[in-house]
């Protein structure tokens, strides 16, 4: 009976050791050369999902002051106008069976879910009704101080506009036409507020009572730096734009109030050489010029 030899492997057909190292080495090549360009293209992504986010709640936020009579909603959450009309222009967090959440409490750690109740609790939603919308894909470090849980809303409203309590800003914004420049003035700003799930909607700074004077500007409400150095601000026309910050005390004070767990924002003012940004967000504070 006849065998067929079964044949041999030949050595001329397996990867040497050599040939194997240069393998690897050019696919680490690639991995260095990729990887950077990869995270580049998720954070400009990310970037563009966050002008396009600011832009729909700005232009939600002029609408509903078309349809309103040029009354402006309001920058807290659940906030009411004297006859009882819910104004505000988003509402507390709720659980599944309607509980508001409080800003106090540790358990249970309020949701997502918790917080885009909240968000259709507001009128602003009739006009943005996406969730989506309220988040910035680049949020994704802040978390509460309260009860450990993350922060879904990512954009806040100058407090200057239509707060009833006028708790922070004295002077308030009720109306549209009340703002003479709506392109140059700001009605939404990326936010670092993390000392609850949301500080009642509203962003505040420091104003002097001679809104000119910018060398008198205080820092109060820490606002997020999300994209490099750069913020996006959704603006009183309806636009949004990515601005960005030149002061080192500008980006810096956002990462320190996040990252060493500080809750005490409190008013400051930057340091001499370093008002460059402070100035450009007083210009931009949309009190009624005179």
């Amino acid at each position: 009976m006849n065998t067929v030899a079964m044949k041999k492997p030949s050595a001329q057909n397996a990867f040497t050791l050599i040939e194997l190292l240069v393998v690897i080495a050019v696919i680490a090549l690639l991995m260095a050369i990729l990887v950077p360009a990869l995270q580049r293209a998720r954070r400009q992504a990310a970037s563009i999902n966050c002008l396009a986010n600011v832009k729909t709640l700005g232009t939600g936020w002029y609408m509903y002051a078309m349809d309103n009579n040029g009354q402006i909603m309001s920058c807290l959450m659940d906030a009411k106008t004297p006859k009882g009309t819910l104004f505000g222009w988003i509402g507390t967090p709720r659980t599944a069976n309607s509980t508001m959440c409080t800003t106090t409490q540790t358990a249970p750690a309020v949701t997502d879910e918790d917080e885009i109740r909240g968000i259709m609790a507001g009128v602003l939603y009739r006009y943005a009704p996406n969730p989506k919308s309220y988040h910035c894909p680049s949020d994704t470090i802040r978390i509460s101080k309260h009860d450990h849980s993350k922060v879904f809303v990512s954009y806040e409203i100058p407090a200057c506009l239509s707060d009833p309590t006028k708790a922070i800003t004295p002077g308030q914004i009720t109306r549209l036409d009340q703002i003479r420049k709506p392109s140059e003035k700001y009605c939404f700003v990326e936010s670092a507020e993390c000392r609850n799930f949301n500080s009642a909607g509203r962003f505040p700074m420091g104003v002097p009572s001679n809104t000119h004077d910018l060398a008198a500007w205080q820092w109060w409400g820490p606002m997020a730096v999300n994209h490099g150095d750069s913020s996006t601000l959704g603006f009183c026309d309806g636009h949004a734009e990515r601005h960005k910050w030149v002061d080192k005390y500008t980006l810096t004070r956002w990462d320190e109030i996040l990252r060493q767990a500080d809750d005490n924002y409190g008013k400051d003012s930057p340091p001499a050489g370093q008002r460059t940004d402070i100035e450009y967000i007083a210009r931009g504070w949309p009190y009624e010029d005179r």
